[in-house]
């Protein structure tokens, strides 16, 4: 099955210079940047390492993951984030396990039993365990990571499962749809390394409400 690499970019110029040039491109057939209007260099940057770069007709994380899939030419997505938060030598092994296991998801799960995240502090460590917790809860799922965006999925699964969500809403919405309709998810025990460069765009009360409210409209709104 081929894989297309949606990467999704707005001012990471310090994540993009130096994270993509570790990625071997032999490990996907397609490699997609969907920029968000950077201002900071990033789409030069991206440009001269080779890989392809879209401007994003919206605006959020979740409009560039549409876009990207939209576009996307393979049957398999893999969404990347390039601001350090995620190891680049998990791809490989996210489509590994994919095309072993004929599975609709394959994550990378940052609470299993040797996964880690370096970047959590108390409260985000917190929040994270405990969405996590209130989707299976709700929802029967057996995840130790609700939260992660570093995945693969099915273009037609992503497209049929009907995501509206932004940013870590997005996230968690594929997870609460993937317990819904009983998908077929692996997770591989990974590590999050800490941020480099720009800034965090999660505020913890902000994404906690959204978070919650979330999941209230999708225990209502089931399909």
């Amino acid at each position: 099955m081929s894989t297309t690499v949606i990467i999704p970019t707005k001012n990471e110029i310090i994540g993009v210079k130096e994270i993509l040039p570790k990625i071997d491109k032999d490990w996907a057939q397609e490699w997609l940047v969907i920029d968000g209007g950077s201002t900071d260099g990033t789409i030069d940057a991206a440009t001269e390492l080779g890989f392809k770069v879209i401007q994003q007709r919206g605006k959020g994380l979740g409009d560039a993951y549409r876009h990207g899939v939209e576009i996307a030419s393979s049957n398999n997505i893999l969404f990347f984030s390039p601001d350090g938060n995620a190891i680049s030598d998990y791809i490989p092994k996210l489509i590994k396990k994919m095309d072993e296991g004929d599975y609709d998801i394959v994550q990378i799960s940052r609470f299993g039993k040797n996964g880690r995240s370096d970047d959590d502090n108390a409260i985000t460590a917190f929040g994270n365990r405990m969405f996590t917790f209130l989707v299976n809860m709700f929802f029967g799922g057996k995840l130790s990571d609700a939260l992660f965006g570093f995945k693969i999925v099915k273009k037609e699964i992503f497209k049929n499962i009907n995501l509206d969500g932004e940013f870590l809403t997005l996230e968690q919405q594929m997870s609460i749809k993937s317990c819904k309709f009983n998908l077929k998810i692996a997770e591989i025990d990974g590590i999050e390394p800490k941020r480099i460069g720009g800034t965090a765009k999660m505020r913890p009360l902000e994404t906690g409400y959204m978070l919650s409210k979330q999941i209230f409209k999708e225990m209502i709104f089931w399909n």
